[in-house]
Order: structure tokens, then sequence, then C-alpha cells
């Protein structure tokens, strides 16, 4: 299921992000360029649900 590897990928994402973190400081441009690379996939997970609840009403609205 993409939803699931999705999650999957934000979750390691995070993790990365934040041993960068720790590692370099918060405003290290690694950790920037990670904390970027997260937005784009949490941004993609919200369109993702977004389009799940679409395609829900749309069910409900054909089904007779």
């Amino acid at each position: 299921m993409y939803n699931g590897s999705l999650l999957l990928e934000i979750k390691t994402k995070q993790e990365e992000m934040y041993e960068k973190a720790m590692n370099y400081g918060f405003t290290d441009s690694r950790v920037v360029s990670c904390s970027q690379d997260l937005d784009v996939l949490l941004n993609k997970y919200q369109g993702l649900e977004e389009y799940i609840v679409l395609l829900k009403q749309v069910q409900e609205h054909s089904e007779f």
C-alpha cells in the first residue's frame, strides 16, 4: 500500500533529520535540506489523505 510505504519514508526521514540535527546543529545546511525533504513527504501524505477523503465522498454520493 502506497500510504504505508510513504509513512515509512516519513519516519525514516524524521530519524535522519533528528540525527543530523544532534550531530551538526539545527541550522546546518544538511539538516535544513533534510527538513525540506521531509516537508515534501508530508505534503504528499496530506495530499493523499485528502484524495482518499474525496474518493470516499464521491463513492457515497454515487451509491443508490
